[in-house]
């Protein structure tokens, strides 16, 4: 249940579909001459903001030399984030693309059916459209695909495109609609065209381009609190510029009183998972440790959200006062072996008992005194582990689901609109979790562990831990809401359970700590911060209190 700022995914325009919806865009492809037309070469610097102010930007570079179309982005949020692609002057349309996303290089090959991705090693083959080509938009700050998208839509004629979630090395179709009018925001030229997208989890982005140009002016993506505003233009000679050096996030400040090593483990049905374990170097004997469990979605060991590496921090802050540490990257994600686009809930349970037991038997450890902290999606896996036999001493619950996850699905969803445009998402979305139910192809990603995972009520299953419980929330939570904590909190009492409970008024989904009297909005992942440090204090009370 991470949210990822505008959800990464490729768009392969299909020139042989219908537009969904009319549009100011020709029912067939334009000419080369037409197309090149549209979005001048420049320089475009846009402001990423929401709560008031502004948390980042990116400068997107057209150039055209030779008959060769090129788009070349800088984002920087604290880190920079880079994308070369080359485009076709026709459809403009990617045929090949470079990026960095944050340390980690990205390849995208396009073929006539079918694109590959290749990261750190690995090649995904992921199925396109008929006949499309593609732009691209990848996770975090990253937005050159929404930048082409007016421009792609009147090179093509199309409003049907296929799309990809990298993260979760998933395609599904994505329907373009225009906008309609009572969305236009007050600062936008009246005359400027809208498209909002279809079938993204992380929310609909509208995006309101100059008719002339195709070049966007705004993108909101109003579930998430952000907006992306065009602030200046430039001739390419200034582009270099305008982009801004790579700031590192700053290292934890607490020295290392312990040491890592990197280890592998293998799972139920044989995947080989692959993880660090961090051993404090002050203590003496056998000692407590802690597997970390991770969110939803693609995460790797250190639960890298944006710049900001969740558990990389809490495993340095546990390990610093004596707890062995695992933490692991998801199977198929990082070194670890498996598919996230196959996984099911069964296949992560699996994986974490695996988890458990690989620490159990470490010379370092002792196999009485071992506890699961869960985040978010893992804070729903640990009670099942607990209730299901696991030989644990306490789970620990970081912003735990408190209702099943079709409801939760159905608020991130419906989150900022109101009126009919929220009774619409709702309908809507209520038809695709029965067709994901019902096993049907659906907008969706990640449906297999969707599918799973639907039908499981927390409230009922942690009745049944048969140990010490801890939950924290953070009061801003917008992904797991506070207001429904006592659901869970009621239901594990009543059953005599030993659960305690700190709620941290100012705390986000990440347990970033959000200024009084401001909202929490998504794209505070984006920005560095640290875990607030008051949780990981209320964390480490309670584990040495029942270990």
């Amino acid at each position: 249940m991470l949210a990822i700022i505008l959800a990464g995914f490729l768009l392969a325009g299909d020139p042989t579909s219908a537009p969904a919806s009319p549009s100011p865009a020709p029912s067939a492809t334009v000419s080369a001459a037409s197309a090149s037309a549209a979005i001048p070469d420049g320089a475009y610097t846009y402001q990423f903001r929401a709560g008031g102010g502004t948390i980042g930007s990116s400068v997107i570079t057209i150039s055209r030399a030779n008959g060769v179309l090129k788009a070349h982005e800088i984002a920087s949020l604290q880190g920079t984030y880079t994308v070369d692609s080359t485009l076709d002057p026709a459809t403009l349309t990617t045929t090949a693309l470079h990026a960095v996303v944050g340390p980690t290089p990205i390849d995208v090959a396009f073929g006539s059916t079918s694109l590959t991705e290749t990261v750190q090693g690995k090649t995904v083959t992921l199925p396109a459209v008929a006949g499309a080509k593609g732009i691209i938009s990848l996770s975090g700050p990253v937005m050159t695909g929404f930048f082409l998208t007016p421009a792609q839509v009147y090179a093509t004629g199309s409003m049907v495109f296929t799309g990809v979630d990298f993260a979760a090395a998933e395609s599904l179709v994505i329907d373009l609609a225009q906008a309609p009018a009572s969305s236009r925001p007050a600062k936008v030229d009246a005359k400027d065209i809208g498209y909002v997208t279809k079938g993204l989890m992380s929310g609909e982005v509208t995006i309101w381009a100059d008719p002339s140009t195709k070049v966007p002016q705004e993108m909101d993506v109003p579930s998430q609190g952000l907006t992306i505003v065009l602030v200046t233009k430039s001739n390419v000679s200034t582009a270099r510029q305008a982009e801004s050096a790579a700031i590192p996030t700053p290292l934890p400040t607490a020295v290392p009183r312990f040491r890592s090593d990197e280890v592998t483990f293998v799972s139920g049905d044989g995947t080989k998972l692959s993880g660090t374990l961090t051993v404090p170097e002050h203590m003496a004997g056998a000692m407590p440790a802690v597997v970390l469990v991770h969110g939803s979605g693609a995460a790797n060991r250190d639960e890298q959200v944006g710049p900001n590496p969740i558990f990389l921090e809490l495993s340095n802050a546990l390990s610093n006062h004596g707890f062995v540490v695992l933490r692991y990257d998801k199977r198929g994600v990082g070194r670890s072996g498996g598919n996230v686009k196959t996984m099911t809930r069964d296949d992560l349970l699996n994986d974490a008992r695996a988890a458990i037991a690989f620490l159990r038997h470490s010379p370092d450890v002792d196999p009485h005194r071992v506890f699961v902290l869960g985040h978010s999606e893992g804070g729903e896996l640990a009670p099942s582990l607990a209730a299901g036999g696991a030989p644990l001493r306490g789970i620990a619950l970081m912003a735990p689901p408190a209702i099943p996850l079709e409801q939760i699905v159905i608020q991130q969803i419906s989150r900022g609109l109101t009126g009919t445009a929220k009774a619409k998402a709702i309908a809507d979305e209520r038809k695709e979790i029965a067709m994901v139910k019902a096993g049907i192809p659906t907008h969706l990603v990640g449906a297999t562990w969707l599918r799973t995972s639907f039908g499981i009520d927390p409230a009922e299953v942690i009745k049944k831990v048969p140990c010490p419980i801890l939950i924290l929330q953070g009061g801003k939570d917008f992904q797991v809401l506070a207001k429904d904590l006592p659901r869970l909190v009621n239901a594990a009492k009543a059953a005599h359970r030993d659960v305690t409970v700190h709620v941290f008024p100012n705390d986000d989904h990440l347990f970033i700590t959000v200024p009084g009297g401001q909202p929490a909005v998504p794209a505070e992942y984006l920005a560095p911060h640290r875990v607030d440090p008051a949780m990981i204090n209320a964390l480490l009370a309670w584990l040495h209190q029942k270990m």
